[in-house]
């Protein structure tokens, strides 16, 4: 099983968004937060040519520091999404390898598995440090694969935004969706997802008649 972090194991969408206007503000750039909300889950650099492609380097790299210091003080307000927790220590309890990919850097997504309670039950984090593209990219997904030593048609990949299931479609591994950070049920199928629940703890009550019963019958 490989689950996105920000907006699907924990309650950060949002955050990031006001997040990323307030440091695009910070640079006279008026971007809104409905277009910085589709953007989200791709890397810093990523998102910011997503969204302003005209940009050079200093700038982008002002914008996403900016990003980072208006984000930091809202970390000790996160959440974990309802039932992540459970969900991930249920899979692994039923002997699943539970694997972790992010574009946020190592401390910050350890912090953030941490605020799950379920830390333990994740054998393999992938995050910034690991790849050099980020979702839409399947690179992170393929990382992954890689680290835990599992094969695609054996994986199953959580996200909750359209660039989770690209990626896993990308990388050729199943998907399913939360709506959790906010984006439709349509724009998740679209995108590539099997299946799609309002959250993970959504997802943990239909756990046996959703796509990941495949995996655990084996």
């Amino acid at each position: 099983m490989i689950f996105d972090l920000d907006g699907t194991l924990v309650d950060t969408g949002y955050l990031h968004v006001v997040a990323w206007w307030e440091g695009f503000r910070g640079r006279r750039r008026d971007v809104l937060m409905v277009d910085i909300h589709g953007a989200i889950g791709r890397a810093d650099r990523a998102l910011i040519d997503y969204l302003l492609p005209d940009v050079d380097d200093e700038e982008a790299q002002a914008i996403s520091d900016a990003h980072a210091a208006a984000y930091k003080p809202r970390l000790d307000h996160v959440r974990p999404v309802p039932g992540a927790g459970e969900l991930l220590k249920a899979l692994a309890d039923r002997g699943l390898t539970v694997v972790v990919v992010t574009s946020a850097p190592k401390d910050e997504a350890e912090h953030l598995v941490g605020i799950t309670g379920a830390e333990n039950a994740v054998e393999v984090l992938v995050h910034a440090g690991d790849v050099e593209k980020s979702k839409p990219h399947p690179e992170p997904v393929r990382q992954a694969l890689d680290k835990s030593g599992i094969a695609a048609d054996q994986a199953i990949m959580v996200g909750d935004s359209v660039w989770d299931a690209l990626a896993a479609r990308a990388a050729k591994t199943g998907c399913v969706g939360v709506r959790s950070g906010g984006i439709d049920s349509e724009s998740l199928r679209d995108a590539g997802a099997e299946a799609v629940y309002k959250d993970c703890r959504d997802l943990l009550y239909h756990l046996e008649d959703s796509p990941l019963a495949r995996l655990l019958d084996r």
